[in-house]
């Protein structure tokens, strides 16, 4: 009982303030693993999206690998970010031969962010961080209901909710198109669980959104932080450059 007493001694108070700073740990990673799900249902229709990769954060901004599967939207994706080029690998079905029959689609971001350079499959946000970025909105009353091992660390489990009324920008881009293609709006306030490890990281969330034509589950693992992260970019000859706006739909 006294190491486990000495373990948690980092999890602070139950409260929104502490919930904000566990998110600022967890903003503040320079390298980890990570793995989406996202559910949604509508229409009498299930779409299941699934993510995982890996990001190393320089001083240039993030630079990560990704990988998008779903079977549903035929085939899985594998984005890549280095040093402020997107390389994009489609599956066949969503090739486009009027641009290439490269395998790699390469882009130049601009330097707002990386908000939307993965939209081909499920509209997928390149930073995974801004899922713990958005527990810095966390507000009102939080719970916390019990301790559980997750990813193979000890945890401590908090129920919230998040308060976007002033600034829905700060909702992940995916989980903004989700929302909109289960025909629901963007709520203001979403409900969310967080497991915290004794670090005071976050290393799941699951926030369930639920409209009025249907509802999205969504759960995303931090894991594997402070292991380094080598992102390699595809060779050039195998891949094609193509302008920002094919993937942001602007322009």
């Amino acid at each position: 009982m006294a190491a486990c007493g000495s373990s948690t001694a980092n999890i602070g108070p139950t409260n929104a303030a502490s919930l904000q700073s566990y998110a600022n740990n967890t903003d503040n990673l320079t390298s980890f693993h990570f793995s989406l799900t996202e559910n949604v249902s509508a229409q009498g229709q299930n779409l299941v999206v699934k993510a995982t990769g890996a990001e190393q954060v320089s001083s240039s901004g993030p630079n990560l690998k990704m990988y998008v599967s779903s079977p549903a939207l035929g085939g899985g994706e594998t984005t890549i970010i280095d040093n402020g080029n997107a390389y994009i690998h489609l599956p066949p079905t969503q090739q486009s031969p009027a641009i290439s029959s490269s395998k790699w689609y390469e882009i130049t971001l601009p330097k707002s962010g990386l908000a939307n350079t993965s939209p081909f499959l499920g509209g997928q946000s390149a930073d995974p961080l801004q899922f713990a970025s958005l527990l810095k909105e966390t507000s009102g009353s939080v719970k916390q209901l019990g301790k559980h091992v997750i990813l193979g660390k000890n945890t401590v489990e908090y129920s919230g909710k998040v308060n976007l009324k002033n600034n829905l920008s700060k909702l992940p881009s995916n989980l903004t198109s989700a929302i909109k293609g289960a025909g629901g709006l963007v709520p203001s306030v979403l409900n969310f669980k967080a497991w915290i490890d004794f670090s005071g990281k976050i290393r799941q969330l699951y926030i369930p959104v639920d409209t009025s034509a249907g509802n999205i589950n969504l759960t995303m693992d931090f894991y594997q932080d402070g292991v380094p992260v080598t992102i390699t970019p595809p060779p050039a000859n195998n891949t094609t450059k193509v302008p920002y706006s094919t993937i942001s739909g602007q322009g």
